[in-house]
């Protein structure tokens, strides 16, 4: 019998070094064997009836037959049964059968499972006292299963427990001891899991301090080093997600590139590792949109699923995975193939989470949305009544206060807001407004999704209020946007409560739209500070870009232009310094002051993290403030920041008129201005009375295809006089009563649709009638301060001379004329043209010259980043 014991522990050594399957066979074979020739020995017994059910859980985890666990369920019953109470050995036989019962809970997610796994566990730690030195295991394993309690029912004492075992089984273990590094990893799991429940960084940070100390405890050939690289991947990116740290990120992914590497093929962390691998590729891709992020990720997910045949215990969360990655594909490519391929997967995940399992109520949730997104696209009925049905039980599969709840909640109530509208059953809407309150009612103060929730109860009382056209529930809509817009809560969600409160209040004139607007803008710079890309940023403000501009129109409105051009020059600066690719002044701080900088950001990253969490510390948040506003002051202190993370005031502009007139054009969907500022006058705002952006886009749209049409020049001077009429003559007016000098040098600053269209040459183009080229010269600035600055004579540039860009085809046959004129000026001039002015070649040129002439095809978009020279 001992000799069937031993080979059978040999085996099992070896498969835990090698992962090779046939040596857990081998170790399966020799136990049964073992079990079959034992004598009356009961110790031998026991032992044999252990390994036997380890063994066989270990090839459940691996294949995920459900019969071998069952086998291991059985033999672990039996030597438990066979250990009598006081046996010095019992907590052994007590911490695997508890385990094992663990698994199976996992697998079939029956409560009572769970409930007898802790059982056991709690038996063994009671027959571990203080002192005994197996200790920390029975409390590592008792934390292991309150924790899987805690996932389950969402009661934050199980997850308090979980860390104070895991705590003290660490304190048992001190340098040098054999599992410490197990412990440490423990322990860091669980942190991890509070740190999701309830935000903050401590736990975080701590959680990220124990994972690096484990993996140093596991140096190259260590079984478990995957593991840990893992792990510290796995907080690495939680915290990147908080603060927004690109090199947190990278680390993350180099991390599990490394763990890839240590797992060959059959590895059993191998799966683990690819799924992990995906998720961090994702979430790059998210923020750079590199698409070869998002098709190694999807490459990822098919080989897990491979790895996790149907009846694996983790098949339910692979699906889950590769289901939201492909729907991720289908928002960008829209390929629909992908959006059923997501919506199939999730419905396979479903179904291996029956009722009760603790992944059921996030797996309805998954299907609900992809559902919706299919409702999008075709318009199915049928998919939004499922999606309801699916959230609906999701409600009912959880406990009440399970911390998937509010997310249910409030897609539940989006969904019925969505079948309100299709089929104007106010039923519907009375219930979504009802969920919406309930998930509110989940969220006190300082809760990461509150300002979520008062924003979907504002859009939910918005409808009731275009139902039932009753002016309290429009007050009530613009109040919950308000108070999300000024609650702690997460950026992007205050940001939109701000936006909803700046555009409902101006339309129905309530509730002081300015201050929303002025917000809103706040909320928005703020945002763009914590984004980690420029491609996320850009993102974003290509979504905000009306803000200034309705802003600004809603200044003139109240007949304060001077505000009105702080707030358009406030948006326009957002924007153009994006387009650069940096902030400004945030890039000057940052080589000015590198240290302060740093701080700073730092700062505000913590402010924002421990500002969006559950349990909000209130005396780390009045430290953190506090050094914040003094960071701040400094800032304030230095040469040239005195405005730093403040509108521009309008005497710092009023100058920029200096040397002629400058105009802004604003067009807005509420109304549309040009703002003459002239030097020491008050901005004079110019009504444009038959200016739209809808106007505006279709002559973009016309000018565009000009080149394809049969007479471009006919719809090119169509263009020009169109914009004569309703933006250059109204302002040509002004500028004459203004009694500004023809031939006088002016400066354009358009928004909008304005950006692509040639305001310089627009004129009425009939004989006997000036254009603006007759009149003034037009030149044109993105900001005010990027001209000021232009004048203020700072920039020394490397080379002075000119960089003439020119690319002559059939189409363009007077670039050679114009070339030389540029070449005939009293100016060096550097050329680069025809085939040697690539892409390559024009970049590495410019950075050596301040100015630059570019005679080739040019494409102007309305929206800047996709604007483009053709090269």
């Amino acid at each position: 019998m001992k000799h069937f014991f031993n080979l059978g522990k040999i085996y099992d050594h070896s498969y835990e070094i090698t992962n090779n399957q046939q040596d857990l066979e081998n170790a399966i074979i020799f136990y049964k064997g073992g079990l079959d020739s034992c004598t009356d020995d009961i110790q031998d017994y026991l032992w044999l009836l252990n390994n036997l059910g380890l063994a066989l859980r270990e090839k459940y985890m691996q294949l995920g037959n459900l019969d071998h666990l069952e086998e291991a369920v059985a033999y672990h019953s039996k030597a438990l049964k066979l250990c009598s109470p006081g046996r010095p050995d019992r907590p052994v036989y007590l911490n695997s059968m508890g385990s094992t019962w663990l698994t199976r809970y996992k697998h079939l997610g029956h409560t009572e499972d769970l409930e007898k796994a802790i059982a056991c566990h709690e038996q063994a730690l009671d027959l571990r006292p203080p002192g005994h030195p197996d200790r920390s295991i029975s409390l590592n394993n008792l934390a292991n299963a309150l924790q899987a309690r805690y996932q389950q029912l969402g009661e934050v004492n199980d997850l308090d427990n979980t860390i104070a075992c895991h705590e003290q089984a660490l304190d048992l273990c001190p340098s040098g001891h054999p599992r410490r590094s197990f412990s440490l990893n423990n322990l860091a799991t669980a942190l991890q899991a509070r740190y999701g429940l309830l935000g903050g960084s401590k736990d975080l940070d701590k959680a990220i301090t124990c994972h690096r100390e484990a993996l140093d405890l596991r140096p190259s050939g260590h079984s478990n080093k995957p593991s840990s690289l893992n792990n510290l991947a796995g907080t690495l990116d939680a915290r990147y997600k908080q603060l927004g740290e690109m090199q947190d990120l990278e680390e993350a992914i180099a991390c599990q590139e490394q763990a890839l590497d240590l797992c060959p093929p059959g590895h059993h962390y191998k799966s683990m590792t690819l799924n992990n691998l995906a998720g961090a590729l994702q979430t790059r891709h998210e923020q750079l949109g590199e698409i070869q992020d998002l098709e190694k990720a999807i490459t990822c997910h098919e080989q897990v699923l491979e790895l996790r045949p149907l009846g694996h215990p983790a098949g339910a969360s692979a699906l889950t995975n590769f289901a939201k990655i492909l729907q991720t594909r289908y928002t960008q490519l829209e390929e629909v193939r992908d959006l059923e391929r997501a919506i199939a997967y999730n419905e396979q995940a479903l179904e291996l989470c029956p009722p009760g399992h603790p992944l059921r109520p996030s797996s309805l949730n998954n299907l609900a949305g992809a559902l919706q997104t299919r409702y999008g696209q075709l318009g199915e009925i049928q998919d939004l009544e499922k999606a309801i049905t699916y959230l609906e039980w999701g409600l009912a599969s959880g406990p009440s206060n399970h911390p998937f709840k509010v997310i249910i909640l409030n897609n539940l109530g989006i969904a019925l807001q969505t079948r309100y509208k299709q089929i104007g059953e106010l039923e519907g809407l009375e219930k979504a407004i009802s969920y919406h309150k309930e998930a509110f009612d989940l969220c006190p103060s300082g809760h990461p999704n509150r300002a979520l929730s008062l924003n979907s109860l504002g859009h939910a009382f918005f409808d009731r209020y275009n139902t039932l056209r009753n002016e309290e529930y429009l007050k009530k809509s613009i109040n919950y946007h308000e108070e999300a817009a000024c609650t702690f809560s997460s950026l992007p969600d205050r940001l939109e409560g701000a936006k909803q409160w700046a555009i409902k209040s101006h339309k129905y004139n309530l509730n002081s739209p300015i201050s929303a607007y002025s917000l809103a803008l706040d909320l928005l710079q703020q945002h763009l500070a914590l984004l980690p890309s420029l491609k996320s940023q850009q993102k974003l403000i290509e979504g905000s870009s009306h803000l200034s501009l309705d802003a600004a129109a809603c200044a003139i409105s109240i007949g304060n232009p001077k505000l009105a051009v702080q707030l358009l020059e406030q948006g326009r600066s957002i924007l153009w310094s994006k387009i650069q690719g940096y902030r400004q002044p945030f890039l000057d701080l940052s080589e000015d002051s590198p240290h302060l900088f740093n701080e700073f950001q730092y700062i505000s990253k913590q402010l924002e993290s421990n500002a969006t969490s559950n349990n909000t510390d209130f005396t780390f948040q009045r430290t953190l403030s506090e050094r914040w506003v003094a960071l701040l002051q400094e800032i304030r202190n230095l040469d040239g920041f005195q405005n730093y993370l403040k509108r521009t005031p309008f005497d710092n502009l009023k100058d920029v008129s200096v040397e002629g007139p400058v105009i802004m054009v604003n067009i807005s969907n509420f109304r549309s201005d040009a703002i003459i500022l002239v030097s020491g006058g008050t901005p004079m705002p110019v009504p444009l009375h038959g200016a739209s952006p809808q106007l505006l886009k279709e002559l973009v749209e016309q000018l565009s295809q000009a080149i394809t049409t049969s007479n471009p020049t006919k719809t090119t001077y169509h263009v020009l006089r169109q914009l004569w009429e309703i933006i250059i003559k109204p302002v040509v007016v002004q500028l004459e009563q203004l009694k500004v000098p023809e031939k006088s040098h002016i400066w354009w600053c358009p928004t909008s649709y304005l950006c692509a269209l040639p305001l310089h040459a627009a004129g009425p183009y009939k004989k006997g009638f000036k254009s603006l080229p007759d009149l003034y010269i037009s030149s044109y600035t993105p900001t005010l301060e990027s001209l000021i600055r232009a004048r203020s004579d700072i920039i020394k540039p490397p080379v002075l001379a000119l960089l003439l860009v020119s690319q002559p085809d059939d189409t363009i046959p007077q670039v050679f004329e114009e070339a030389q004129v540029i070449n005939n000026l009293k100016v060096k001039v550097n050329s680069c043209s025809g085939q040697s002015a690539d892409k390559q070649a024009v970049l590495e040129s410019l950075q050596s010259h301040s100015w630059v002439h570019f005679a080739c095809h040019g494409h102007v978009e309305a929206q800047p980043f996709d604007s483009w020279f053709q090269l």
